[in-house]
This record gives C-alpha cells, structure tokens and sequence, in this order.
C-alpha cells in the first residue's frame, strides 16, 4: 500500500479562538508593565513565549498511513500507532463525543492536544489542530485516539489499510 499523507493544519475557528486566547494573555502581560514592573512583564513573558513553543512543537504537522502503521507526526514527537491494534475507526463530531474535559493538555492553543475524557466514549488522546474532520481511533492496548488531518478523505485510506491487514 502507497503511504498516504495529509497535512495538519489550523481551521479558520482554531485561529481565532488562539489569536483571541493569545491577545488577552497578552493583554494581561502588559498590564504589570504600565507600573514599571518590567522584571514581572520580562518574566512572564519569557514563561509564556516557552509554554507557546513548546505546545506548537507537540502539535501535530501531519498524518501518514502506510500499510502497517499510522504515524502522528509532531515536530517534537512522533505517535505510531500499528494497523494491527487499530480495532475501528470512524469520523465524529462534537455531539458523538458529548462533554469533553481535558485531563491535561491543552485545548485553545493551536488547537486541541492532550488527554481528555468524554462523557460518550471514555478517555481519549486528542492530536486535533482542526474542529472538523475529526477521526475516533479505538485501539486494542493503547485507547482512543482522535485525529484531525486536512484531507476529509484520509478515514478511506486509514480503513483501507485496516481491511488489508
């Protein structure tokens, strides 16, 4: 089977909800600095700039299917996920995974990253930095995973490799 990849990218609601999320932290970077405190204005911006980066760098790039694994590509990390543990795979949207709490993560900042739990399927580790196109990953050993690539058409090529195994 021919690897098949798609990109991971940002929906235009994850770009707002970060450029707003961002400018109110922000906001309130600038705030300890009109009193001429700029020792707490260099430091918390210096905490938040790492926070930023280091969330990006876990955030997923890009998603590749092959015929034996599925790869979730992360600048700082990558999650294999063998096609022999997948057990089903199937799209959802946010009224199939009912109230999500995030356990540790996050949730506005480029997207969704992190483990959550979700009143309709349990605990799950989201790799989503879109709202839509969002691919439930039910595995024998390792949980639930949900995955947003860009493709719309990726959930074919991941079920075609599930098929062929």
């Amino acid at each position: 089977m021919e690897p098949r990849i798609s990109s991971s990218t940002m929906d235009r609601t994850n770009k707002i909800k970060t450029f707003c999320h961002a400018s109110a932290f922000i906001w309130h970077l600038y705030i300890p600095g009109l009193d001429g405190n700029l020792h707490v204005l260099l430091g918390l911006f210096a905490v938040s700039t790492i926070l930023c980066l280091v969330t990006r760098g876990f955030m997923p790039n890009r998603f590749i299917v092959d015929g034996e694994k599925l790869v979730i590509d992360a600048s700082f990390r990558k999650t294999y996920i063998s096609i022999e543990e997948i057990l089903s795979v199937r799209k959802v949207d946010r009224q199939d995974l009912g109230i999500m709490i995030r356990s540790f993560g996050v949730s506005w900042l480029f997207g969704d990253l992190g483990y959550f739990s979700s009143t309709a399927i349990g605990h799950v580790k989201v790799f989503a930095r879109r709202s839509d196109n969002r691919i439930l990953i039910t595995t024998i050993r390792h949980g639930n995973f949900i995955i947003a690539p860009d493709d719309p058409e990726f959930i074919h090529y991941l079920n075609r490799a599930i098929l062929r195994r």
